[in-house]
């Protein structure tokens, strides 16, 4: 029905994919869609476990709202992916990890995944004490085992930090007042529906 109306394109984002057969799955890659993984919703909702390994090199992690916590989305996706007898193992998950960047990349038209003059230049620094070493090899095991969301030690947006040294660095009133305002212009147009 997707394909019919023209919405399976390189734009397109399939969340959840739990239902999809073959054939869909095989229409969806033909059209280059994103699958947008789901991992911590689909346990949560009961709605079962999507056929991650059959999506392709455009597979990327999402939340579905259920939180905003990528370092353990994947950690869920990895365990999700192991007790379905996935394939899919540590590094597998971290390059879909990394694949949300180029999907971000894509939809907002800017670089992003690197420190190059004209890319977004976001990232984050990492306080992670390992008891074993950390090597290009063993990094993903790392990302599942022991790297988690407490180990950001510092935020850069645009090139300028909005955490550093674990404080933010942004005016948390107007932060606040900005969300605000935005709370009651949506609640307004929603209002307005009814």
């Amino acid at each position: 029905r997707l394909a019919r109306h023209g919405l399976l394109n390189p734009r397109t984002i399939l969340a959840h994919g739990v239902h999809l057969d073959d054939y869909e799955i095989e229409a969806a890659r033909d059209a280059g869609v994103w699958f947008a993984h789901n991992p911590r919703s689909n346990m949560n909702n009961q709605v079962g476990c999507a056929p991650v390994a059959k999506f392709g090199d455009r597979l990327v992690l999402g939340t579905d709202g259920i939180g905003a916590d990528m370092f353990e989305e994947a950690r869920f996706a990895f365990f999700r992916a192991r007790d379905a007898g996935s394939p899919l193992g540590a590094q597998e998950w971290l390059r879909v990890l990394a694949a949300n960047q180029r999907l971000a990349s894509q939809v907002f038209g800017q670089e992003m995944g690197s420190l190059m003059p004209g890319s977004a230049a976001d990232l984050i620094v990492l306080d992670y004490q390992s008891p074993t070493p950390v090597t290009p090899e063993n990094l993903a095991w790392h990302f599942i085992f022991g790297i988690t969301s407490s180990s950001v030690e510092s935020v850069m947006v645009n090139g300028e930090f909005v955490i550093k040294e674990r404080r933010p660095i942004l005016d948390e009133s107007n932060v606040y007042e900005q969300a605000r305002k935005a709370s009651e212009k949506l609640w307004a147009n929603l209002r307005s529906l009814s």
